[in-house]
């Protein structure tokens, strides 16, 4: 059985998330069996808190550019009549796919509705839990996920932010297996691109999201397949998590931002020419 067949989707499903599996989702959507979108954000127990916790770290910038593609865009996209999340695009491709929120990856009745849909592949991207082992034994063709970073490096969160904070000259997406730890298995394929000459985390966000729908497509179409994966040296792993206000002064102090004019007029000139027609 091909990769690709009876699969199911696990996302965050925010803009950003839309953006880079667009073209996927056009070309491969009607294999899907189910989305599932995790909304909590990362190691809290409600938005709000992460919010807060984000704030209390990172600092009002880096929040601001958060609820900006999490909660100002899409509401702003929706009152235009355009696609706003992941569910609203498969909406607008008129696919018979339902879409649920999943509380938690980890629990029982998670786990037992996941076994009945006998879906045969997992595709993961900007989900924001982590995956039991007892979840990725479901699938036997496997399960995949797409990275923001040349793996074993940037590992965790926001790369399009420490690629810019640390100075990077180039910066990776790649596509890998999914094991219980995070970010660490074997590669399918990665390819890299220049960090030049995006200045601001939303331009480089966006560039980097251009990778994600061909490195899925091409797996999807059996150019790529998952019989020679390159194998992490977990040696040379680096981990990131949300900046501290310390990393966000220096990013200011280098001549960065979150965002720019230039940036968000290019998000929205993305989503309309991604709009199906």
């Amino acid at each position: 059985m091909p990769f690709g067949s009876k699969c199911v989707l696990v996302t965050n499903g925010n803009l950003p998330s839309m953006l880079a599996l667009a073209d996927w989702l056009r070309a491969h959507g009607h294999q899907l069996e189910k989305v599932y979108v995790t909304y909590r954000l990362p190691s809290s127990k409600s938005n709000v808190s992460g919010a807060l916790s984000i704030l209390k770290t990172s600092g009002l910038s880096y929040l601001w550019f958060k609820l900006l593609l999490n909660k100002v865009m899409p509401w702003l996209l929706r009152l235009r009549g355009l696609p706003y999340s992941v569910e609203s695009y498969i909406q607008r491709l008129g696919l018979d796919v339902p879409v649920a929120l999943v509380d938690s990856v980890k629990s029982a009745a998670f786990l037992d509705e996941l076994k009945s849909l006998e879906a045969n592949c997992l595709v993961s991207f900007s989900a924001t839990q982590r995956f039991p082992e007892a979840m990725i034994r479901l699938f036997p063709a496997g399960a995949v996920n797409t990275h923001y970073g040349a793996l074993p490096q940037f590992a965790g969160l926001s790369p399009y932010f420490w690629h810019l904070q640390q100075g990077e000259a180039e910066f990776g997406v790649t596509l890998h297996r999914i094991e219980e730890a995070l970010d660490a298995g074997g590669i399918i394929r990665q390819v890299k691109d220049s960090v030049a000459p995006s200045n601001d985390c939303l331009d480089l966000l966006l560039r980097m999201a251009n990778h994600v729908s061909p490195l899925l497509n091409q797996l999807f179409s059996g150019e790529l397949s998952q019989d020679k994966l390159s194998i992490q040296d977990l040696s040379k792993r680096t981990y990131f998590g949300h900046p501290s206000r310390a990393d966000m002064r220096l990013f200011k102090k280098n001549g960065h931002r979150m965002t720019s004019l230039s940036a968000l007029a290019r998000l929205v000139d993305t989503v309309q020419s991604k709009c199906p027609s």
